[in-house]
């Protein structure tokens, strides 16, 4: 662990010594589970990790991908309204963070995968809601 304590001190590691200081550890996790440590997040930096991350940039949040999924958001949108209302018709709460992460799930599952993950917000949905952001959060 370094600490920098001034902004001379922040600059050389951050700027002179960043790439001294830019690969996380080894992680048996990561090996096991993330494609040999090769993906965009555990990738040591330097020419692979750069073009992982020019390519995630450029398909997946690059303004023309962003525009190529708008119909996935609207449809989706269009979904999670649906539910809003059917929920809110039978009298039962709408916990807008739950609505937002069963969206999110589906847009994701849809560009992804090319199809919705959950037809309607259940159990599963909150679990892969807690999946993702920890269980204990």
């Amino acid at each position: 662990m370094v600490v920098a304590s001034t902004p001379a001190s922040a600059q050389a590691f951050l700027k002179a010594l960043d790439t001294n200081f830019s690969n996380r550890a080894p992680n048996t996790g990561a090996t096991h589970m993330a494609y040999s440590s090769q993906g965009l997040v555990f990738a040591d930096y330097g020419p692979r990790w750069k073009l992982l991350r020019k390519l995630g940039n450029l398909h997946m949040l690059g303004v023309k991908a962003l525009e190529g999924w708008a119909p996935f958001r609207t449809v989706e949108l269009g979904h999670v309204l649906k539910a809003m209302h059917d929920l809110s018709c039978r009298g039962e709460a709408v916990v807008v963070a739950e609505m937002l992460s069963f969206a999110m799930a589906n847009m994701i599952g849809k560009v992804v995968l090319g199809r919705r993950l959950f037809e309607k917000k259940s159990v599963e949905s909150n679990e892969f809601k807690d999946m993702g952001r920890g269980a204990h959060d």
